[in-house]
């Protein structure tokens, strides 16, 4: 099956509101599996085992993606659904996010709870750092020092970076190329170096790119 791109978050992330003098507080984690999920559900549950209720939702990417959402206590339907609506209209999937909160005495009544739950979660989605984990072939190229600058100059017009450069009886340049990409890419390689240069896709995997929420 063709390996899929998709959002996720870098790393664990925190915010906290305070509503109706309840604090809601919000995090995100990037997650592998439900293993994991529900490992790091139980631990912030025993640091934070006087709060309220610790609500949650997890999103991995699967085909179909799989999914899960916890109320913990609150009235069905008024918190892991709307905090899992938040997490699948962001768009982002290998994520566990909680909102972990501590009554202050006032009741929300449903709306309320829906409000405060999505909010928190679109709060801390919004504030942590999201990237692309983009299928990409690892190539190795090398080419003669001739060919470097030219070279060089024709890879950033077309938007290549290298990931790393070496220099020895040869330059040796190290690319993470999307994999749907790296047929134009060598084919640019192959035209401006006369098809002087040696190269090899090492291996196949996730890369991180930079993404604006």
């Amino acid at each position: 099956m063709e390996q899929q791109d998709y959002l996720t978050v870098l790393t664990p992330f925190e915010t906290e509101l305070e509503i109706k003098k309840s604090r809601f507080i919000g995090r995100v984690y990037p997650i592998q599996d439900e293993t994991e999920a529900d490992t790091i559900l139980a631990a912030v549950k025993k640091e934070h085992y006087k709060a309220t209720h610790v609500c949650s939702a997890w999103v991995l990417n699967t085909v179909p993606a799989r999914q899960k959402a916890s109320d913990d206590g609150e009235p069905s339907g008024t918190a892991g659904k709307p905090i899992l609506e938040v997490i699948n209209k962001r768009a982002v999937k290998n994520v566990l996010v909680l909102v972990i909160r501590y009554f202050g005495g006032i009741k929300l009544g449903a709306g309320g709870l829906i409000r405060a739950y999505s909010g928190t979660a679109a709060e801390v989605l919004n504030q942590c750092e999201v990237v692309k984990k983009q299928f990409s072939d690892i190539i190795k190229v090398e080419i003669d020092y001739t060919s470097y600058g030219g070279l060089m100059n024709v890879l950033a017009a077309a938007g290549y970076k290298p990931a790393a450069e070496s220099f020895g009886e040869k330059v040796g340049l190290d690319f993470e190329i999307e994999v749907k990409k790296t047929e134009g890419f060598l084919a640019l390689i192959r035209e401006t170096t006369n098809g002087r240069f040696d190269y090899a896709v090492v291996e196949q995997r996730y890369v991180d790119i930079p993404f604006l929420n």
